[in-house]
């Protein structure tokens, strides 16, 4: 029984869902913001800061979604405000495919 429940984490990478398009991902394939108090919204480049998160797609059309102060707002359960040290941020990230 044992063997069996240690077979199944093997191999587990967790799915999130993107603020823009909506879609289910892996988590390693997405962006992570998490708000900070005090600090308003960060990019967590090693996704393993403490807090809530939300994620978005590395693509132009999700990046440009899903950076609202709504959906943000929405997904933090808090008002928050978008500065422009954020967009640049992501900006610095490569983009995948």
């Amino acid at each position: 029984m044992t063997e069996r429940r240690l077979m199944t984490k093997v191999g587990h990478t967790p799915l999130r869902r993107c603020l823009g398009c909506r879609k289910r991902r892996r988590k390693d394939e997405l962006i992570r913001l998490v708000f900070v108090e005090g600090r308003s919204v960060v990019v967590d480049v090693v996704q393993r800061m403490s807090g809530r998160g939300a994620y978005l797609c590395n693509d132009d059309r999700c990046l440009r979604i899903g950076l609202n102060a709504k959906a943000i707002s929405n997904a933090f359960r808090k008002r928050v405000v978008i500065d422009e040290n954020l967009r640049k941020s992501i900006e610095t990230i490569p983009q995948k495919g």
